[in-house]
């Protein structure tokens, strides 16, 4: 006897946890499943951008994260062995009204938070310290025998299958599915740890430029604080702990190491590896089984936010119909998602190359490079990371597509006529929509309902039904734009003026039509 759900997700961390969140909010029956019994209880992320913190905001969670679970910060300084300033950025590259660019976070408490989320659907179910034997795929379904405490077998199956269960992952090998490995391959020593004293430290992000002891350190939630150490050579055979008790001693004579509790020391080798395809048939990885990267641009357990985000809404789809447009959306995932991962790996591998240089005559003209770098405005750098780190190819009816497309929508705070301002995610919900001015010839074609119009007015009070923005009617104008149509996961789908709305809708309706139930 098998039970039947609509999508088993395998590994309760943050990516899996966040699938389960968004299947539950649109009512698909989900078992996730998870190995361990209870969350692990140290810090291991410590970054979240904007775009994650936006997931959480559209899954009802960010409120009572930001309470006690994520702390922005400003500069991002790299510095000499001395403290002495080289570079500094402030990341400002977020689009979103009152949502900083950069975040620290306590993981654990995230994870919570995800898994309160979750619990409160009916339809979702989960098993804790549970394991998985004998994966069968058939053509429009997945089969596993589950192990729950070592003790009890239970038979499930799914439509869909989705692989959240690490860098490790057990259903990739299962699968044979191979890695791309990048080559960038360091080994670095962790410390973690709380402070119980009363001075005040650099709430800086830095990265210690030192040839002879690249050195990172997070001011991070609460109380925690963490430095990681790059291994040399000539340390690389020490073990853990005699390497954290040397590393814990350099500390001591920057920071009063008394009043800090040391909570985890651990080893780390940082890989750049990528998998060489995200899907076989039913089964789907997300998250650290798709893809591992160093920590430098504090980019790797976004990244699998960002998975569930971009797959979720297309699972939904796939799980109340099956067609050749749906196989195509399907595979969009890997296509619109691995491009993108795969920059985000080069570049975190090209930073911590610069960052770990231990060649003195190098640091000299590196060092210099980065003063330089210093005076520079960096209004280019986070145009560049919008663009290049941020954007997905999306494939849409447009041979010419609008440089707007793939990116993502921004969020302003909105006004509605009722005297309610709220975010524009918030408005959007888990729709299409199209944004669009009111006094543009532009009528609301949506026969079956596919699409949400949202019309943006000049004045409020003659609005019943639109939404008043001086941000988006400035952002319309400088992109040239009448209207713009936005996927459920808010990235620009397509971007256009009146001529070109009649056939741009009509492609549209008629597609999500095709991918939707009847």
């Amino acid at each position: 006897m098998e039970e039947v759900y609509d999508v088993i997700i395998a590994g309760c961390g943050p990516t899996g946890a966040t699938f389960a969140n968004y299947f539950g909010k649109q009512n698909l029956k989900v078992l996730i499943f998870d190995k361990e019994k209870n969350i692990i209880d140290y810090p291991r992320a410590v970054h979240i951008d904007e775009d994650v913190i936006r997931i959480f905001q559209e899954l009802g969670l960010y409120e009572a994260m930001k309470e006690d679970s994520i702390k922005p910060f400003k500069n991002y300084s790299l510095v000499t062995k001395k403290d002495k300033l080289l570079f500094q950025f402030q990341p400002n590259s977020s689009i979103s009204e009152n949502i900083a660019a950069c975040n620290w976070i306590l993981q654990p408490e995230i994870e919570m938070h995800l898994r309160n989320g979750f619990a409160q659907y009916p339809n979702v179910e989960f098993l804790k310290n549970t394991t998985w034997k004998n994966l069968i795929q058939k053509k429009d379904s997945v089969s596993l025998s589950l192990i729950i405490s070592k003790k009890e077998s239970l038979n499930v199956k799914a439509k869909f299958l989705i692989a959240c269960d690490g860098g490790k992952s057990e259903i990739r090998k299962k699968l044979k599915i191979d890695l791309h490995d990048f080559g960038f391959k360091k080994e670095w020593l962790v410390i973690d740890a709380k402070y119980k004293g009363n001075d005040v430290f650099s709430e800086d992000h830095k990265q210690y430029c030192d040839t002879h002891q690249p050195i990172t350190y997070v001011n991070g939630v609460a109380d925690h604080f963490r430095w990681e150490f790059m291994i040399s050579k000539k340390n690389e055979l020490l073990q853990e702990d005699a390497l954290s008790e040397m590393m814990i001693s350099r500390l001591s004579f920057s920071f009063p190491i008394q009043d800090f509790e040391i909570i985890r020391k651990k080893k780390y080798i940082f890989h750049t590896l990528i998998a060489k395809k995200w899907r076989c048939n039913t089964v789907f990885l997300a998250g650290d089984a798709a893809h591992l990267m160093p920590p430098f641009l504090g980019q790797g357990m976004c990244s699998g936010i960002k998975d569930a985000k971009n797959l979720s809404w297309k699972i939904i789809k796939a799980c109340s119909k099956s067609n050749a447009k749906i196989e195509e959306l399907l595979d969009s995932y890997h296509k619109e998602r691995a491009p993108q991962v795969g920059k985000i790996i080069k570049v975190a591998a090209i930073l911590g190359g610069f960052i770990q240089c231990s060649n003195p005559v190098l640091g000299i003209f590196r060092n210099g490079f980065l003063r330089f770098l210093n005076i520079l405005p960096s209004k280019p750098i986070d145009v560049l990371i919008d663009k290049h780190l941020y954007s997905i190819n999306i494939k849409n009816f447009s041979k010419n597509n609008h440089p707007m497309v793939g990116r993502r929508i921004p969020q302003p705070i909105i006004s509605l006529n009722n005297n309610r301002n709220v975010s524009f995610d918030e408005l959007c919900g888990f729709n299409w929509v199209v944004l669009f001015h009111s006094d543009c010839n532009i009528r609301a074609f949506n026969p079956l309902g596919r699409l949400k119009y949202i019309p943006l007015v000049e004045n409020i009070e003659d609005s019943s039904m639109g939404i008043f923005s001086v941000f988006f009617s400035k952002w319309m104008n400088e992109n040239n734009a009448d209207f713009v149509v936005i996927r459920p996961d808010k990235f620009i789908f397509e971007i256009g003026k009146v001529k070109d709305y009649d056939k741009v809708i009509s492609d549209i309706d008629s597609y999500i039509n095709v991918i939707s139930s009847n």
